[in-house]
């Protein structure tokens, strides 16, 4: 888990922050930052080579919840790095098409943010923007 404090899902949408912004808040290459663009990932099927393509999985990944989630507990293995921030920018329109597709989404990415937390001890935050 998080340490006490730290929050896995982070939402900046009234804040009027850039994608820019978040960047310098998670800075390369201490962080490895991934972005997606909301407005177009609708639903799963539109996730899940989106999020692939972010972080960079390897060709095995299978586009699934299962295969996101241990491809999210595997990033170290592929693309090492001090944590990892996934930046999700027009985030509204993010899942809008499915609330299960949302609710597994957040479900996963918080399994995958308490595993990495705890085995490797590396961060792993969502925000939305």
């Amino acid at each position: 888990m998080p340490a006490p404090g730290e929050k896995v899902f982070l939402d900046f949408r009234a804040g009027g922050l850039t994608a820019e912004e978040i960047m310098k808040m998670f800075p390369p290459p201490v962080y490895f930052l991934a972005r997606l663009d909301g407005a177009v990932i609708p639903d799963k099927a539109a996730l899940m080579p989106a999020i692939s393509a972010a972080f960079r999985f390897p060709s095995y990944f299978g586009g699934n919840w299962d295969a996101l989630l241990d491809c999210l507990r595997s990033l170290p293995e592929f693309n090492p790095a001090g944590g990892y921030a996934l930046v999700i920018s027009g985030s509204d329109a993010f899942l809008a098409a499915s609330a299960k597709d949302r609710e597994d989404f957040l479900d996963v990415a918080g399994a995958a943010a308490e595993f990495l937390a705890e085995k490797p001890k590396l961060p792993f935050r969502v925000v939305f923007l």
